[in-house]
């Protein structure tokens, strides 16, 4: 499985802040949105990020300044300034705060995605487009007793609600399963959400069927290249992760 790239992305216009999430997370990137540079302070103190993009005019604390007193934090995190028109005689200060490279604002996808490969030095074969992975759901019956869930590419956020549907039909009526496997391909959680959805989605099938969660056995290469607290998770911290 490619990494996720987590995007620390300061922005406080609602509109250009949307846009930019929607371009970042079509590819394998994970975005934190905060809208103005005392929240951004706040974050790269408790996170670590692998890209910082940031606007230069926010409230309560702008961009530069944002960056200037976050250097000790940031240290080798690249950053991608956003600017406009006017704002190009700042570009001496920014230089002098170690900004990696500008884009000059309104951004366009093509713009956006090669100032980052160029400031991350990443290669296109790195690079995940997720639409190219479509999501596919199959249910099967292993024994009499235990049901089976593939899920392979990557869902929506929405996606515990079409994997339960499919399930609950699959069902039709049937009460005597009560073991459940889901096994999960690791494209699957080039979403961000993916253990969430996860995790609806277990709530959602142990409150209407015969299956608890100690019956759940989950099994994705994902848990074993990847270490996950599960803590915060209402269901899922409570099935059987099967690794290899």
């Amino acid at each position: 499985m490619k990494k996720v790239y987590k995007v620390l992305l300061a922005e406080d216009d609602d509109s250009s802040a949307k846009l930019l999430i929607h371009t970042l997370e079509r590819y394998n990137f994970q975005v934190v949105h905060v809208t103005d540079g005392m929240a951004g302070l706040t974050k790269i103190r408790s996170q670590t990020f692998d890209l910082v993009i940031s606007d230069i005019m926010m409230p309560y604390l702008d961009g530069l300044s944002f960056v200037e007193k976050g250097k000790d934090y940031l240290k080798t995190t690249p950053v991608i300034m956003l600017t406009s028109v006017g704002e190009k005689d700042q570009i001496v200060r920014a230089a002098q705060s170690r900004v990696s490279a500008y884009l000059l604002k309104p951004v366009t996808t093509g713009s956006l995605m090669e100032k980052i490969q160029s400031v991350l030095m990443l290669g296109p074969e790195m690079i995940i487009d997720k639409k190219t992975i479509p999501f596919m759901i199959k249910i099967s019956e292993l024994s009499i007793s235990e049901i089976l869930i593939e899920l392979t590419g990557v869902p929506s956020r929405k996606a515990n609600d079409e994997i339960y549907e499919k399930f609950h039909h699959y069902l039709a009526g049937r009460s005597s399963f009560t073991n459940l496997r889901i096994n999960i391909n690791t494209d699957f959680f080039y979403e961000t959400s993916a253990l969430q959805v996860l995790d609806d989605l277990i709530g959602k099938i142990v409150k209407s069927t015969n299956i608890r969660t100690n019956s759940v056995f989950i099994d994705s290469d994902y848990f074993a290249e990847t270490v996950i607290d599960l803590a915060k998770y209402s269901y899922l911290h409570a099935t059987n992760i099967i690794s290899k």
